[in-house]
């Protein structure tokens, strides 16, 4: 006896990653997610070096916060803003910070 499948209908079907997509975006957590995947890769991002003596990084308001425990890193960090800005966005695949805060 053959079964006959169902008709589904497949204009109603979301890929997966629509979805989540869409339920990060209702729950307000896309961009969380961003900066939890950023602080994560923050060592492959900026050098083992940087990594080491970086002891925060947070985003609040599109502004990128990074303390640091070394003053020399903390003055050639100073420098690299503009760098730091464009990393940060490119790894997030949109503009998530628009300034950069050494401390």
């Amino acid at each position: 006896m053959l079964i006959k499948p169902r008709n589904i209908r497949k204009s109603n079907m979301t890929p997966i990653a629509d979805a989540i997509q869409e339920w990060l975006r209702h729950n307000h957590l896309e961009e969380k997610l961003l900066v939890s995947g950023i602080v994560a890769d923050w060592e492959n991002m900026v050098g083992k070096l940087i990594a080491r003596h970086t002891k925060s990084i947070r985003i609040e308001n599109k502004v990128l916060k990074i303390i640091v425990d070394n003053a020399p890193l903390r003055q050639q960090l100073a420098y690299s803003k503009t760098t730091l800005v464009k990393l940060v966005n490119e790894k997030a695949g949109r503009q998530l910070v628009v300034e950069c805060f050494i401390l």
